[in-house]
């Protein structure tokens, strides 16, 4: 698989509500999830990283007691991923403050499962899920919430692009105490690749813009930079993650998953970096080399 994943931080966020997780789960099955929380749980935990990190392993549990053998029919699997986040909403809503009157905190959470050439797509909040198939990108997701405007500006269009308000979410992950979580199920063919995002990413870009992209660029790492610097210029205010996946029926991507760093945080790290050696070259010099040993030398009788 040919994989990529990054985050490019809103004007207005201190720190990302946003996760993702591309993992292999079990032998010959892929979990890829993006989430965007709000609020906290326990001791400051942020509700998304939990929320993905629950479904995972939750899936690798049913792992190792063997629940995804060589047969087990799509039926099964469908029935697994929902318990994955029907499990996830009992911790997040048990631990998140909330109440039938009052909501503490929650997530949006779009997953998607894959199995062989099967694919599993469990989705809560607004957080989406596309495939492109024959160059056609299909929504694989419908937003659980409600925008005062529906227009996204486009790039192709003569008005200048302005970011679409947030939505009022109707239904999350961790709010209520029962969760009616979608799940969809689709066959994939040579050539499909997805694409997963949360709503800082799909507020800013249309999907034709994304499906342009997809067809020029030959690496997932340069859709996703291409993606994430388009958002940045249109002034999102809201953090915005964006996953691409190609090459979908070839084997799990394990380590092979390129994580694409924002713009600010890549000059950063270089700053450290140069910073590091400067400050290492100033401690040589203020230190001196350590003179070279003497020959030690027997003597003679």
């Amino acid at each position: 698989m040919d994989v990529a994943v990054g985050t490019e931080f809103g004007l207005m966020v201190g720190a990302t509500s946003d996760a993702h997780i591309v993992e292999s789960v079990a032998p010959g099955v892929t979990l890829f999830a993006v989430a965007d929380g709000f609020g906290e749980v326990g001791r400051g935990n942020a509700t998304g990283p939990l929320a993905l990190a629950t479904v995972r392993d939750y899936l690798r549990r049913r792992h190792r007691v063997g629940s995804f053998g060589r047969n087990v029919s799509p039926t099964a699997l469908r029935a697994i991923l929902l318990a994955a986040l029907d499990h996830a909403n009992a911790r997040l809503f048990a631990q998140s403050g909330s109440t039938d009157d009052f909501v503490g905190s929650g997530t949006s959470l779009t997953t998607v499962m894959i199995v062989g050439g099967h694919a599993f797509v469990g989705h809560v909040g607004d957080a989406r899920a596309y495939m492109l198939r024959v160059g056609r990108l299909e929504a694989l997701t419908s937003d659980d919430a409600m925008f005062a405007d529906t227009a996204v500006s486009s790039a192709k269009s003569s008005l200048p692009a302005r970011p679409r308000s947030r939505g009022l979410l109707w239904r999350s992950l961790g709010t209520q105490a029962k969760l009616e979580a979608s799940i969809s199920h689709v066959e994939l063919l040579p050539g499909d690749q997805l694409v997963l995002c949360t709503d800082g990413v799909h507020r800013c870009i249309s999907s034709d813009e994304i499906t342009g992209v997809l067809a020029e660029e030959d690496r997932a790492a340069d859709v996703v930079a291409r993606v994430l610097a388009t958002v940045k210029a249109r002034g999102n205010l809201d953090s915005g993650t964006f996953v691409v996946g190609r090459d979908l029926l070839a084997p799990s991507p394990g380590s092979h998953v390129t994580l694409v760093l924002p713009r600010a945080l890549r000059a950063a790290l270089a700053v450290v970096a140069i910073l590091a050696l400067l400050m290492g070259g100033a401690y040589v010099v203020r230190s001196g080399y350590p003179d070279h040993p003497t020959s030690a030398t027997t003597p003679t009788r």
